[in-house]
């Protein structure tokens, strides 16, 4: 596959999966998942990787959703069925799959990392931010429940009274507390993230990788084996708070820069 919302680089073992679609702040679309996709699928099966890095281009990892693209189309008939279900579902298998693989994949985040993008991060074993990052469960404030495993990953990562809270309130989560509370494994400057980031990957590609391998199994066994009923539930719901008259308030709102005006409806 030509990648047109990615690219990809080799190095010492580490494959590089970088969002790079400036126009959307490299928005999670199907079009870009779809490259996602595809680029874990290809390094999954090439002997030559060893250890992943994701990352995002550009002042942002990723604003999560496209919000233009969401109110240019959430009048058409089976918006919600045929757009927003299917989008959360092919995320859903996507971070699925990153569980489930045997490579060990680390998140480098620099700037806002906001919704789906957000829980993307999450669903990688390791994550590692800049000291201007932001991390954001920003759904509620255009109407959704979280997508791309959100409701499953951060309980188990941060407990689920604090997960609960970024849910209901969408609010940002600086670098600062995103240490504190176990989200991220380390936080540096934005000119020494992707260095430390290698740093790391490459003492990873020295080790034993049969035993990560297994590891990266028992912890799925362990923690997620529930995962693949949960995102179907998660596509349904979705697809229901997306065909709702509050979605549509929000994500107006939203891009009028204001206050929302949900109705309940």
């Amino acid at each position: 596959m030509a990648y047109k919302m990615i690219h990809t680089v080799i190095e010492k073992g580490i494959e590089t999966i970088t969002l790079d679609y400036a126009p959307t702040l490299n928005a999670l679309d199907m079009n870009m998942a779809l490259e996602l996709e595809d680029a874990l699928k290809s390094a999954e099966s090439n002997p030559e990787v060893k250890v992943l890095v994701l990352t995002g281009a550009g002042r942002a990892f990723s604003a999560g959703g496209d919000i233009r693209y969401m109110k240019a189309h959430c009048d058409e008939p089976d918006f919600s069925e045929k757009s927003m279900a299917p989008l959360a579902g092919k995320l859903s298998e996507i971070v699925l799959y990153m569980k489930k693989m045997s490579k060990i994949i680390i998140c480098a985040v620099a700037g806002a990392c906001a919704g789906g993008a957000a829980n993307l991060a999450f669903a990688c074993d390791f994550v590692y931010c800049s000291d201007n990052a932001k991390f954001l469960q920003a759904f509620v404030g255009i109407a959704l429940c979280p997508d791309t495993g959100g409701v499953y990953f951060l309980p188990r990562i941060i407990g689920s009274h604090r997960a609960f809270d970024l849910f209901v309130t969408g609010r940002a989560v600086k670098a600062d507390e995103a240490l504190s509370i176990g989200l991220v494994k380390e936080v540096t400057t934005k000119e020494n993230l992707l260095p430390t980031v290698y740093a790391f990957a490459e003492k990873l590609t020295q080790g034993p990788l049969l035993a990560y391998r297994n590891m990266k199994k028992l912890m799925f066994v362990s923690l997620y084996k529930g995962f693949e009923e949960y995102m179907k539930d998660e596509a349904v719901y979705l697809a229901q708070c997306s065909g709702s008259e509050d979605f549509k308030e929000g994500i107006t709102a939203f891009l009028e820069k204001r206050k929302p005006d949900f109705q309940g409806k």
